[in-house]
């Protein structure tokens, strides 16, 4: 899977950050976070790789068809979610396995491994949680949902279960509403048992990102990767 790759500024890495990007966006769309990282904490990320893995392009039926990026097909706009495109879904829950396995090949320890993503990308991060065979360092949702929970619970496993978990949403967010994100936060921790989940929400906010949400975001990543 190609994207934008950023290695670490000085080498050996010893940390990676995979961040997956949202519904007709590309890994470059949220390449700035590497640089925001690295200038805002210019010691504590040098020995960090990043990934900005790219979604295949797909034709979103929701919008008509459209060939577009996308991590699985959005088959109606429906927050029900009573159509769902699973084998999509499932096939990039695998793409992101490999990925995290290229980084072990690297010589990267699972445990200093980040998972993130925004929006489908963070519905994908958050369903990794629970079906990842390695136990990684943290997961970051920012304006996440939940996908196809009944196929999940009959993924899952419990090796993340006490891997922190970072779940930030705007309460004006149009595309995702924050119901949606408090639902997943219900399901992730009452069914799939994650113990340490942050629900922030940002006032104002819509399907987007701040700088408060960014600053929450950095203490995070320091924390779990304990920089």
């Amino acid at each position: 899977m190609n994207g934008l790759r950023i290695a670490a500024k000085i080498q050996p890495a010893r940390q990676t950050i995979i961040f997956l990007h949202g519904l007709g966006d590309t890994g470059s769309g949220w390449g700035f976070l590497a640089q925001y990282l690295q200038q805002r904490d210019p010691t504590t990320f040098q020995h960090t790789n990043f990934v900005f893995p790219n979604a295949l392009e797909v034709h979103v039926t929701a919008n008509g068809g459209a060939l577009m990026p996308a991590w699985f097909d959005i088959l109606e706009w429906d927050s029900s979610f009573s159509k769902v495109d699973s084998d999509g879904f499932m096939n990039s829950l695998n793409a992101i396995e490999k990925m995290v396995k290229q980084e072990i090949d690297k010589g990267i320890k699972p445990e200093q491994i980040i998972i993130g993503g925004f929006s489908q990308g963070a519905a994908l991060a958050l369903a990794s949680s629970v079906t990842l065979p390695w136990r990684v360092a943290g997961i970051v949702a920012l304006s996440g949902f939940c996908y196809i929970p009944g196929i999940l619970k009959q993924h899952k496993n419990d090796l993340n279960a006490k891997t922190p978990v970072f779940h930030g949403h705007g309460d004006m967010d149009p595309v995702v509403p924050i119901a949606l994100g408090l639902s997943a936060k219900k399901f992730y921790q009452d069914t799939c048992g994650i113990q340490d989940y942050e629900f922030k929400v940002y006032n104002g906010m819509a399907h987007s990102t701040v700088p408060e949400e960014l600053d929450d975001l950095t203490a995070f990543l320091k924390k779990c990767l304990s920089l």
